[in-house]
C-alpha cells in the first residue's frame, strides 16, 4: 500500500509538472457563483444544491429576487420585470407613483442616455429572454446545463448591481 500510495503521489506531481510546462492548465479569470450579487446567489443556492434538475429553477428563483428587488426600490407593486424596467429608466419625468432609475453621477448627457437605454434594454431582455421562457414552460422543456444556467445568473447579477448603483428620483 505505501509504494502504490507513493507511486500515485508521483504520477499526479508528473502530471502537474506535464501541464505547467506544455501550458495546459487554464489559466483564465473565473468567478464562483457565490461571488455573483448575494441577492442572486441567495435567490439561487437552494434550488441548484437539489441537483442539476433544478438548475433552471434557480435561475428562474434569481429572476424573481431581482424583480423583487426592483419592485421595493421604486416601491411599485402594481407593475413587473420589463414593465417596470422600462417604465423605471424611461426619460420623462418622475410622477407621483412612478418614481425613475437615473445615474447624476455620469455627468456627459449622451453617456448617460446610453448607460439608461442600455440598462433598459438589457433589464427588460433579461426578463423577456431569461425568466419568461423559464417560467412559462413545463420543467421537462427548460433543463440547463451547469454552463447555461451559471451565464444566466451572471446576467441577472448584473441587472441587479446596475439597480444598486442608480438612483431613485422622485417627483
Amino acid at each position: 500500500m505505501r509504494d502504490a500510495s507513493k507511486r500515485l503521489l508521483a504520477r499526479i506531481e508528473t502530471q502537474r509538472e506535464i501541464i505547467a510546462r506544455l501550458g495546459g492548465s487554464d489559466d483564465s479569470p473565473r468567478i464562483s457563483a457565490a461571488s455573483l450579487h448575494p441577492l442572486i446567489w441567495t435567490a439561487a443556492e437552494a434550488q441548484w444544491s437539489t441537483g442539476h434538475r433544478h438548475r433552471h429553477e434557480a435561475v428562474l428563483a434569481a429572476a424573481k429576487a431581482v424583480n423583487s428587488h426592483l419592485q421595493s426600490k421604486m416601491d411599485r407593486k402594481d407593475i413587473s420585470e420589463g414593465d417596470l424596467v422600462r417604465q423605471s429608466l424611461s426619460e420623462k419625468a418622475p410622477t407621483p407613483g412612478e418614481p425613475r432609475l437615473r445615474y447624476p453621477s455620469i455627468t456627459a448627457d449622451r453617456t448617460r442616455e446610453s448607460v439608461h437605454q442600455g440598462f433598459s434594454d438589457f433589464g427588460s431582455g433579461c426578463f423577456s429572454a431569461i425568466r419568461n421562457p423559464i417560467g412559462h414552460r413545463p420543467n421537462e422543456e427548460v433543463e440547463l446545463d451547469e454552463q447555461t444556467a451559471l451565464e444566466r445568473l451572471a446576467a441577472l447579477s448584473l441587472l441587479a448591481r446596475w439597480i444598486d448603483e442608480a438612483e431613485v428620483e422622485r417627483s
